[in-house]
């Protein structure tokens, strides 16, 4: 792959870097110094096959919670949702009321951009540990990207996406009745506002650079990846 290319794979985890200081938008270990990546202490891993088993959530993360409330608000009649709504508990009905309110700006692919971003991270930090190496690291985020286009249509549906991931993750802590009206405060939380400020001051151009379509010349499966298959 050439340069441009692996950049785009690595732009998958570009909100990340907004939110880490001394990170890299084009590097492939994300970072220079394992003290800014920690992990063990936010992901308990600590080795290869943890890494490997952890990134099946790109597939299974949090987006799982979401995905039928947006297929749901895709398929239904207004009367239809609103009879949907009237049957679901304080905390799902907040749920389906969220994707409601953010299916213009991340579609029908949800909040699978914040697992998929999430794991590029991983990809990244795993190199810098010395887990995996860079062809396996391509190979795995080829498998990362293939899913981001298949959800999305551009940067801008998948950039949503992933901020309306973490504003979701955010607020799962919160009582149910709590809810609706912490997800309505997600826009001011800071940890919203950085990410969408730094990547628009500082990667505007980078991402000018990377049509969402581009094509992308992946290596073939790695053998040292041994059984661990992914479509």
């Amino acid at each position: 792959m050439d340069e441009m290319e692996q950049r785009w794979l690595y732009a998958l985890s570009a909100p990340l870097v907004a939110l880490n200081p001394d990170a890299d938008y084009t590097a492939p270990t994300y970072c220079f110094d394992l003290k800014h990546v920690d992990v063990e202490g936010g992901w308990g891993i600590t080795t290869r096959p943890q890494l490997l088993d952890m990134l099946r959530t790109a597939d299974n993360g949090h987006a799982t919670r979401l995905n039928e409330a947006y297929r749901q608000w895709e398929r239904c009649l207004p009367s239809e949702w609103q009879a949907l709504i009237e049957t679901l508990d304080s905390r799902q009905r907040a749920f389906y009321e969220l994707a409601s309110r953010t299916f213009g700006e991340c579609g029908s692919g949800g909040i699978r951009a914040w697992d998929i971003g999430r794991m590029g991270f991983l990809l990244r930090s795993a190199v810098l540990h010395g887990w995996i190496d860079l062809t396996e690291s391509l190979w795995l985020h080829g498998r990362m990207a293939a899913r981001a286009r298949y959800y999305y249509d551009s940067w801008t549906s998948y950039l949503n996406a992933f901020v309306i991931g973490k504003a979701f993750w955010h607020c799962l802590g919160n009582k149910d009745e709590e809810l609706a009206h912490e997800y309505d405060r997600q826009g001011d939380y800071i940890g919203t506002t950085v990410v969408i400020t730094k990547l628009d001051r500082d990667a505007r151009d980078l991402f000018a650079q990377l049509p969402w379509d581009m094509p992308l010349h992946l290596p073939e499966r790695p053998e040292s990846l041994g059984e661990f298959d992914w479509s």
